[in-house]
């Protein structure tokens, strides 16, 4: 049983490893392009525009992976210092969907926001850290010109936010493994920025350490993907049952 659970993780890093290479690979390609082009285009303005957007992308680019990599470290580590205050929630997730409108529009998406008025204590950058997550994870793995909705629940003990698309779905086999750290479906794998697979792990360990906790629901493959993210509004340590949670939910949604 050692020597299996050795190899697994030993072909986990390995395909990490790949996968690192292979997300840096892109960005730096197009950089160095960019730069070639950069050279030879003299005083030509509009190329010179273009260039500099794709420069501007493709750094952005490799800044979010890597700050993903040194937040989960510092995460595991015990060293991030959460900065909790009583926040209106709209100003968090007008933070998100800002970051994040880029790629909806590229994508050609629309996105419905159902936002109730609503204060949380919490620690308003990390909130925006797992909002954001979960809109370019439901923006990535929709098909162009799909659909996404993002909706905020408020109840007398916690705030429920729920993000839910029209996506590629998950596999029966593979929802239970989608926040462990480095998981991707194969057809994930194989679309253009299909990423390292840290982000939902990240979003764990964010909405964990908020005292939270999260849940994912799909129908299956080509059935989109619903992420519940659930935050008690108490400000005791005390965590809710993330596994009675997802039943309580489940069943509510059935009926």
């Amino acid at each position: 049983m050692i020597d299996l659970e050795v190899r697994e993780a030993g072909r986990k890093q390995y395909e990490f490893l790949a996968l690192l290479g292979h997300e840096l690979r892109n960005p730096l390609a197009a950089i160095t392009a960019a730069l070639k082009v950069l050279r030879r285009c003299g005083d030509d303005g509009t190329t010179r525009d273009l260039v500099q957007g794709v420069l501007e992308r493709q750094t952005h680019q490799l800044g979010c992976l890597i700050e993903q990599l040194q937040e989960f470290t510092r995460l595991n580590n015990g060293k991030t210092q959460l900065q909790k205050r009583q926040v209106d929630l709209a100003q968090v997730v007008n933070l998100a969907i800002e970051t994040v409108q880029p790629c909806i529009d590229e994508r050609r998406h629309v996105l419905e926001v159902a936002l109730p008025p609503v204060t949380l204590e919490t620690d308003p950058t990390r909130l925006a850290q797992v909002l954001t997550n979960l809109l370019e994870n439901a923006a990535k793995y929709t098909d162009p010109c799909g659909r996404i909705w993002l909706t905020v629940e408020p109840t007398t003990e916690a705030v429920v936010l729920r993000v839910r698309d029209t996506g590629i779905g998950i596999t029966p086999e593979m929802l239970p493994h989608v926040f462990e750290l480095f998981a991707q479906s194969d057809r994930a794998l194989s679309r253009s920025g299909g990423g390292l697979g840290i982000g939902l792990a990240l979003v764990r360990r964010l909405v964990e350490a908020l005292g939270g906790n999260v849940s994912a629901f799909s129908p299956g493959l080509g059935e989109g993907s619903e992420f519940v993210v659930y935050l008690p509004r108490t400000t005791s340590s005390e965590k809710h049952n993330g596994t009675s949670f997802a039943k309580e939910y489940e069943h509510a949604s059935a009926t």
